[in-house]
């Protein structure tokens, strides 16, 4: 059943859901609320057969402008929100619109947890984490939503709907689908027989990478419905709706420690974080002097913070997390040599006051609504994600400053997953003045040339999204893109 809501209220719900947590504005030309897979294998029907296209929305939580558009768009969020724990909390069964916080809620009582954990827990849905193979402040690339998802329901744009843990799977896509299972085996050994392409994939898929389709499925996997599987993980709802997915879960580890070591530069915060991570803290989280310059704005910033007279500072969140007691006893001597070698301003405490550590968490995980919400009156909040190998952190910290100055972006901030490399950073602009689309036009070519000059990715976390597009045959290469293009033809021939 696919509900479509009257006349009267369409218009405002239309307008309502015109944006998403990025910087776009789309206006859809409808809003539906498919309530099961049949219902969107009949609306993939429907808007083929009228020329459309259809986007897929959940929370709204994207923060690269997958969750708008200008023709059809379905919310996802209000019929699929079914969460069922498995196998004792060792796996658990979920449906696009359940949010990261509910999953987690549910697994807790069984000591589990899911493995990525991005900071817009609350809100985020567990559609948007395989769409965007979403990752976190802890959970790296070992246990971000490619390498979790066990199997899932997906309904494909012609109107299949598969389950891939059925044994039969992968004999049902042959039969239904045989152009796609055909060219996904054609696509796998065209990867595997090219060592450039099969080098491309290891050096980018072994940090965080979300810059186009997960080709690296050609290589992890065998079966085409495995590949299928894991090239929707990361496809921003391009190639088919996954309608519900069984994820193997992490332990909960409730014995932590926390910390805040506060430097005198930028630099000097990202060049501690190879060893920090190497020491084994599970969160290594960089904030900038105008992140920690917000903070000091907040009702609970502790008073250590609150009290520094921020200049060029910069601060690592450090975390330990074990699954007892014991085990972080035995962590926090382990590392007690690294914190105590930090070059910080202030010796650097890690505490178990659930107080304090509460306090220092919502600072980080609250940053960017914060600095968002702190901009001048008629800016925009522009949001990019990168990843640079870890060791080159600190470099890429300054070239982009660097970078900031030379465009004229004098309210900049950057923040992000120090141990994985991964940083993001925001930067205000209004469009309403002459040479502004220019300047950051320019602006990002820039970037995107100092990121890939450092090995890096162009997209970490948030998805390709509308901005990065046009960057995937760049990063990749002629081949590797030519690959993803198929990809695209052979799940949606239609578009």
């Amino acid at each position: 059943m696919i509900a479509v809501a009257p006349a009267t209220a369409d218009a405002t719900r239309r307008h309502a859901v015109a944006r998403d947590a990025s910087h776009y504005h789309l206006v859809p030309a409808e809003v539906v609320t498919p309530e099961d897979a049949a219902a969107v294998a009949a609306l993939f029907e429907r808007v083929h057969e009228a020329g459309r296209t259809v986007t897929f929305r959940s929370g709204g939580t994207s923060l690269s402008g997958q969750g708008v558009t200008d023709s059809v768009l379905a919310d996802t969020r209000r019929g699929f929100r079914r969460i069922r724990v498995v196998d004792g909390g060792l796996r658990v069964r979920v449906e696009p619109g359940a949010t990261v916080r509910q999953v987690n809620a549910a697994l807790a009582r069984h000591g589990r947890m899911l493995g990525p954990d991005p900071a817009s827990e609350v809100a985020c849905t567990l559609g948007g984490v395989l769409a965007n193979n979403s990752s976190g402040m802890t959970c790296g690339t070992e246990f971000n939503a490619y390498r979790t998802v066990e199997s899932m329901t997906v309904v494909l744009p012609s109107g299949l709907v598969l389950d891939t843990a059925d044994p039969g799977a992968d004999v049902v896509l042959a039969m239904r689908e045989p152009d796609l299972h055909r060219g996904l085996i054609a696509l796998r050994d065209r990867v595997r027989s090219d060592p450039a392409s099969v080098a491309t994939i290891e050096r980018l898929f072994a940090r965080k990478n979300t810059m186009g389709y997960s080709v690296n499925a050609f290589t992890d996997f065998t079966e085409p419905v495995d590949i299928l599987a894991h090239l929707l993980v990361g496809s921003e709802g391009t190639l088919g709706f996954v309608a519900e997915a069984v994820l193997r879960t992490v332990p909960l580890r409730p014995a932590v420690a926390t910390g805040l070591a506060v430097f005198r530069t930028l630099a000097d915060a990202a060049a501690a974080a190879p060893a920090l991570a190497a020491a084994g803290f599970a969160a290594v989280e960089l904030m900038d002097a105008t992140s920690l310059r917000v903070a000091q704005r907040l009702p609970d910033c502790p008073a250590d913070l609150a009290g520094l007279d921020v200049a060029g500072h910069a601060a690592l969140l450090v975390e330990l997390q074990q699954e007892d007691e014991e085990a972080l006893r035995d962590a926090l001597e382990r590392t007690s040599a690294a914190v105590a070698g930090l070059d910080a301003v202030a010796p650097v405490e890690l505490t178990r006051d659930a107080g304090r550590r509460t306090a220092l968490w919502h600072i980080r995980k609250g940053l960017y609504t914060s600095v968002a919400g702190a901009r001048p009156t008629g800016t925009t909040a522009l949001l990019e994600d990168v990843v640079v190998p870890v060791e080159r952190l600190a470099e890429a910290c300054d070239a982009l400053i660097a970078l900031f100055e030379h465009h004229g972006y004098e309210d900049s901030v950057i923040f992000g997953h120090a141990k994985d490399g991964n940083i993001h950073f925001m930067l205000t602009e209004r469009f309403d003045l002459d040479g502004a689309m220019r300047r950051y036009a320019e602006f990002t070519e820039d970037m995107v040339e100092l990121v890939l000059r450092n090995s890096g990715t162009l997209k970490a976390e948030h998805g390709t999204g509308r901005i990065m597009a046009p960057y995937v045959r760049r990063q990749f290469g002629d081949g590797l893109y030519g690959v993803m293009l198929s990809v695209k033809r052979l799940a949606d021939p239609a578009g």
